[in-house]
């Protein structure tokens, strides 16, 4: 039987992860349809069908079960609703034939520019939303006090009524701040011996003595606690919350950017950075609903969207056959040389890209599945 927090966590990883995609192909979908490329069909989810209506300028005009209608009118496009749950497509008609009238590839290079990066457009717009409304419903503002996050039950600050939630301020006299592991440098040089904590719990100032053990389980501490810093929730008003959730998009863009450059010059050692595939988005998802539970508050999974919906803006960006960035540089390309690249040629670029893509995916799920992303 399945855990109720893990079905928690997967539908709202689904609703996340499907939410985006289908997002970034609505943006897609709305930028063709107002610059009048002609649109076979807007799906939601990915197929098979399991029923769709058809609709052309005047409006719906029926509805269908399954596969479409054979004596569908070329003016009318499909809007289908699909088996698979997760996000959608966009099939323009003419993707790679420019023989196709109104279709996208036959439409002027602006227009398919504008087409193919509105569904990243798309994404960043919804990463401003996003960030706007973790910072105008409450994020967590951090003090520089010790607070512990949790304590191990039968360990010795368990014992003496240590809580969760309570704020070290002193440790046999000496002030503790989060900024230095003074703490645990006392706790360990005084092992076997009584330290005096002086903690504070709700307003009331207790001095509680406990002892480290001199042994302990792997994972855990002397005293068999976790520390965090002290944080309240905090709110920003709406136009300050827009104005930081641009900077915040802008550092997410900035930071992406400046990775390679950093593992170059060392800052940032190779092994530290780490690709993942959806099976790691999913791992990471559930540290981050199970920290916003914890804390009570939409955060956490606020700013886990807002990155996830940067990132698949620049992914889509990028310069690779099959991704839109692949074919934004393909139609660079033809207004640089003045003359199109052969469409059968892009096309088989395309399809190489795309197992290319696929098998790059499938290493990084078994990776995933090998070795889970750990955040704690």
């Amino acid at each position: 039987m399945f855990e109720p927090e893990s079905i928690r966590n997967f539908f709202i990883f689904v609703l996340i992860v499907g939410g985006l995609i289908f997002l970034h192909e609505l943006g897609h979908f709305i930028a063709a349809i107002r610059l009048g490329v002609k649109v076979k069909e807007f799906g939601i989810g990915f197929p098979p069908r399991l029923f769709g209506a058809a609709r052309d300028k005047n409006g719906i005009r029926r509805w269908f079960f399954g596969k479409a209608p054979d004596d569908l009118d070329p003016d009318e496009v499909i809007y289908s609703i699909n088996w698979i749950p997760v996000g959608g497509f966009v099939k323009p008609a003419g993707e790679d034939d420019p023989t196709v009238l109104d279709g996208l590839s036959a439409s002027p290079k602006l227009t398919r520019l504008v087409v193919l990066a509105a569904g990243s457009a798309m994404n960043l717009l919804v990463g401003v939303i996003v960030f706007t409304l973790a910072f105008a419903t409450g994020y967590p503002q951090y003090t520089q006090r010790v607070m512990i996050s949790g304590v191990v039950m039968d360990a010795p600050a368990d014992l003496v009524g240590l809580k969760p939630g309570d704020i070290v301020i002193s440790a046999n006299g000496e002030t503790v701040t989060a900024d230095t592991n003074r703490l645990s440098e006392i706790t360990r040089s005084n092992l076997g011996q009584p330290v005096r904590l002086v903690i504070e719990r709700g307003g009331e100032t207790l001095s509680i003595t406990v002892v480290p053990r001199t042994e302990w389980p792997e994972g855990q501490g002397p005293m068999g606690i976790t520390l965090d810093q002290e944080w309240t929730l905090a709110t920003l008003p709406l136009p300050q919350a827009f104005i930081n959730s641009i900077g915040q998009v802008g550092f997410q863009i900035q930071e992406t950017f400046m990775m390679p450059v950093r593992v170059i010059v060392g800052q940032i050692q190779a092994s530290e950075v780490r690709f993942v595939s959806v099976v790691g988005i999913k791992q990471i998802n559930d540290v981050v609903v199970d920290t916003a539970v914890e804390m009570g508050s939409l955060f956490p999974i606020l700013q886990f969207t807002g990155m996830i919906t940067v990132a698949l803006a620049l992914t889509n960006l990028l310069p690779l056959p099959a991704l839109d960035g692949g074919r934004i540089l393909f139609v660079l390309i033809e207004a640089a040389r003045r003359r199109r690249v052969d469409p059968l040629r892009e096309g088989y670029v395309h399809i190489m890209g795309m197992l290319a893509l696929l098998a790059l995916m499938a290493a990084l799920v078994i990776n995933d599945l090998l070795n889970p992303v750990v955040l704690r």
